[in-house]
């Protein structure tokens, strides 16, 4: 179509729609609004008649109906991107500078140890971090609850009579309660501010009746930034309790693995906390902690395997030889930035930290998108019919992923003076933030 030559600024523009075949909300960008910030001035005059053809060619333009950038195919965090500096990144959606350890790509030449992963009772399991990106919303009181991790009590009917936060934006018509998996999922939660600060706390539910309940809220886990945080030096905080990690980096957002995606930054999983380390405490940086009971469970015989450890597979790891696309976009992803170790899967499983939230659900989007559950346990043989396991596509994806999970290494030399560990970058730097509201006018 015709375009409007203006000397413009867009600003995109976020807005809410929903998946087809439920009801959950996913973000999406609506079309973008154009800000005049200057004009320029002819080098000449032109004659009358070339002034009234061209002003009603323009108005004619400019009146054509602009495609929406959800109508144009989108590639992972390429769709957060901001039109009002071309390139840039929207933080909310892609957070964190471009040097944080949350997008710098691992090293070629990393030092990696082997650390190969065959989980028993399920190949995939979802980790999912409830990512609250709605600081316009009302503010909600957050109430105590000590049911923490007992099977026999549920965290909604456990309250305490307390007060944990006193008031955290969360949107009113999103709940967690019925329909969070497993019995005491961890529940990681960042809630982001106005200032783009987050408020971390685990484990969060937001209940049937609308009551917000948690545990754990330590003032650590409060005031860092999605636009300078995530730094050596300033790596921040936050609510996965078994490393110190936050909620909100490495999270796989709506929009990411989806069919012909990228994800262009570090993930985040979960292992069984009987496979790492207890050596120097069972963490390592960028992990400020370990579990309170790492002495006694964490079990590993590789001192390089502990909590806050980044994972990766070999630079010449077969990703074509996957079958599956979704196993091939998270083996890249894994192969160029890597996934840390953040948390105690509780069980023999390796957990994909995946986005819940008032903008949607990764695990509804998974399934709607590739035609089978993101969680399950590879069968003995591709087909599936010797255990009555997963078959068909499902099948072939678990399988992908116990290769993948098979291949996996730490890198050795990932630190603060290192991160991602020795070598060229496997992929290309993140793009700049986009200026926050008022930056630049």
């Amino acid at each position: 179509m015709a375009s409007c030559h203006l000397t413009t600024s867009e600003r995109a523009v976020g807005a809410l729609r929903p998946l087809p075949g439920d009801g959950a909300e996913h973000r999406a960008p609506a079309a973008p609004v154009l800000r005049r910030v200057g004009t320029t001035r002819d080098a000449y005059r032109p004659a009358p008649w070339m002034v009234a053809l061209c002003a009603i060619w323009l108005v004619a333009a400019c009146s054509a109906e602009a495609p929406t950038p959800q109508d144009e195919a989108t590639n992972g965090p390429t769709a957060t991107e901001s039109p009002a500096t071309p390139g840039a990144r929207d933080p909310r959606l892609w957070p964190y500078p471009a040097d944080s350890i949350w997008n710098v790509a691992r090293g070629d030449a990393a030092s990696l140890v082997p650390f190969p992963l065959a989980p028993s009772a399920l190949t995939v399991q979802a980790e999912e971090d409830l990512i609250i990106a709605t600081p316009d919303a009302p503010l909600r009181p957050v109430l105590a609850t000590d049911a923490a991790w007992d099977a026999d009590r549920t965290r909604c009917g456990a309250t305490t009579g307390e007060t944990l936060l006193e008031g955290l934006p969360i949107a009113e018509d999103w709940t967690t309660d019925p329909g969070y998996t497993g019995t005491t999922p961890n529940h990681a939660a960042a809630v982001l501010l106005p200032d783009d600060t987050l408020v971390e706390t685990q484990p969060l539910h937001v209940c049937a009746d609308g009551t917000v309940v948690s545990q754990y809220a330590p003032d650590d886990w409060r005031g860092s930034s999605i636009r300078t945080g995530g730094v050596p030096g300033d790596v921040g905080e936050g609510a996965h309790g078994g490393s110190g990690m936050t909620a909100f980096g490495g999270t796989i957002r709506l929009g990411e693995w989806t069919p012909g995606s990228t994800i262009r930054h570090t993930l985040k999983l979960t292992v069984d906390g009987t496979l790492l380390s207890h050596a120097d405490g069972g963490f390592r940086w960028p992990a400020t902690r370990a579990d309170s009971y790492a002495a006694e469970q964490y079990a590993g015989d590789e001192p390089a395997a502990a909590m806050g450890s980044l994972l990766t597979v070999a630079p010449d790891f077969d990703v074509a030889g996957l079958t599956t696309e979704p196993a091939r976009i998270l083996a890249t992803a894994l192969r160029d930035h890597g996934a840390y170790v953040v948390d105690d899967s509780g069980f023999s499983a390796v957990g994909i930290a995946v986005e819940w939230g008032p903008a949607g659900r990764v695990l509804d989007e998974f399934e709607q998108t590739w035609g089978f559950p993101l969680v399950g346990l590879a069968a003995d043989d591709r087909a599936g019919a010797a255990t009555g396991g997963p078959e068909g596509d499902q099948q072939d994806f678990l399988a992908d992923m116990q290769s993948v999970w098979s291949a996996l290494a730490v890198v050795d030399d990932n630190g603060p003076e290192s991160v991602g560990g020795a070598g060229e970058r496997m992929a290309e730097q993140a793009p700049p933030l986009a200026p926050a509201e008022g930056e630049g006018d």
